[in-house]
């Protein structure tokens, strides 16, 4: 299931700055997404957005991504229209708490979005081994790419990581969890 929330429209402005406000907005977003659907994806979109602070970042969204990390919660969330400056301060941002970020444009769950966050090389080739193989386990990702080199163990470590940092979404099949990318396509360092 996608939900989409128009973020001017909730927190009722245009500027989002500075940490009291971030503070402020932090609740109102958990608020909005609290009666989703485990696994859901969620599109924030920025597109009434005209100022969007590191401050406010650091003190609104990187908390968010936490809180969507939660068992209870278990949602995943695209960044939707962010205008150029505010791609900027969300990178400074990602850079600082090593926290991800997906971002896209549109108006619907896009099919390719940019990553805007670093990943360790093992995590950025398990990503993309996901995006190419989706519905994949560690033990397909041991058989599917053998020159690797990787054992099943360290692909599962590797998935983990992903999902926690909300860039993979998973599913439990039998005793083996299964994993999807959130969009078909990512760029890396987009």
């Amino acid at each position: 299931m996608v939900h989409t929330i128009q973020i001017a429209k909730l927190l009722e402005s245009d500027f989002l700055q500075g940490r009291p406000l971030g503070r402020k907005h932090f609740p109102m977003l958990c608020a909005e997404l609290t009666s989703l659907p485990d696994g859901g994806i969620v599109l924030l979109d920025f597109a009434s957005v005209r100022v969007v602070t590191g401050s406010w970042i650091n003190e609104a969204i990187v908390p968010l991504m936490g809180w969507l990390a939660d068992q209870r919660n278990d949602l995943f969330a695209v960044f939707m229209n962010l205008d150029e400056d505010c791609v900027d301060e969300l990178r400074l941002i990602s850079e600082w708490t090593h926290t991800c970020f997906l971002l896209a444009k549109g108006s619907k769950l896009p099919t390719k979005a940019a990553l805007a966050g670093e990943l360790d090389p093992g995590q950025r080739d398990t990503l993309l081994a996901v995006v190419a193989n989706a519905g994949v386990t560690g033990a397909e990702l041991e058989r599917l790419l053998p020159d690797a080199g990787v054992k099943a163990t360290a692909w599962n470590n590797r998935l983990k990581d992903l999902f926690q940092k909300r860039l993979l979404r998973r599913e439990k099949h039998g005793r083996e969890q299964r994993y999807w990318p959130i969009v078909r396509e990512v760029v890396l360092n987009g």
